[in-house]
């Protein structure tokens, strides 16, 4: 898009209950909170607030980023080894 971001930004997402699960989400919610100790205290918060855990309302990335002021470039790389972390965790 013009603005920088790679995709359209639509707002959140309704979850679709009529579709296939999502494990990911699935795993991440049934699991104790222990889950997120090894991840970064911003790993943590664009997690929970990208995907709307922990009682957060769901964020796009771009509302993260003006929220929270921190660079676009750290808040994708914390997305992604935030989620790197969790996979190999839940494996």
């Amino acid at each position: 898009t013009e603005d920088g971001w790679p995709y359209a930004d639509a707002g959140p997402e309704e979850p679709d209950f009529r579709g296939e699960p999502d494990d990911d989400l699935l795993a991440l919610t049934a699991r104790s909170s222990h889950v997120y100790d090894g991840l970064d205290p911003l790993e943590r918060q664009v997690i929970n607030a990208r995907f709307g855990l922990a009682g957060t309302p769901v964020r796009s990335m771009k509302q993260l980023h003006a929220d929270l002021g921190v660079p676009r470039a750290d808040l994708r790389s914390a997305l992604g080894s935030g989620l790197a972390k969790l996979r190999d965790q839940l494996a």
